[in-house]
């Protein structure tokens, strides 16, 4: 018995010792990975934050400019917002005025008629006669008066 058993011991420190060659190469190969691996996650990281650096100060002057540009806009809104409301009042004025010029003219017409029409009686012939005729009478009353002078 205690050959079988020394050929078994044998045999299993042969396969433990496979088992643990084998084992040990494994190691080395996942060691050898994980070391891959991990440089790649490294240079991954490392780009990152480069790229970080780069891109979080641009973003930052983009957001300030768009921030700017809104409030611009705002403020360009508020000023055309008054001016509408100085067109309503003016609009308001000129509508107020147009409708009491209406009101005067109505009011009014019948008198305007009347002026216009006792204006197209006048009798400007007439008139320049006795305009002309005035001044032959008082033509020489005025040389009277300038020897007195």
């Amino acid at each position: 018995m205690s050959e079988e058993l020394k050929k078994t011991d044998d045999f299993n420190d042969k396969d433990a010792k496979e088992i643990l060659k084998e084992l040990l190469e494994f190691e080395k190969k996942e060691a050898k990975y994980q070391k891959v691996t991990s440089i790649l996650i490294f240079c991954l990281v490392v780009i990152m934050g480069i790229v970080s650096f780069m891109i979080v100060p641009v973003a930052v002057q983009t957001l300030t400019t768009a921030n700017e540009t809104i409030v611009m806009a705002q403020n360009a809104l508020s000023k055309i917002d008054q001016e509408m409301d100085s067109i309503n009042t003016m609009t308001k004025s000129i509508t107020a005025t147009s409708d009491n010029m209406n009101s005067m003219v109505i009011d009014n017409s019948e008198e305007l008629s009347k002026a216009v029409e006792s204006m197209s009686k006048i009798d400007f012939d007439g008139l320049n006669q006795a305009i002309s005729d005035l001044q032959a009478a008082v033509g020489p009353f005025a040389k009277m008066t300038r020897i007195f002078n």
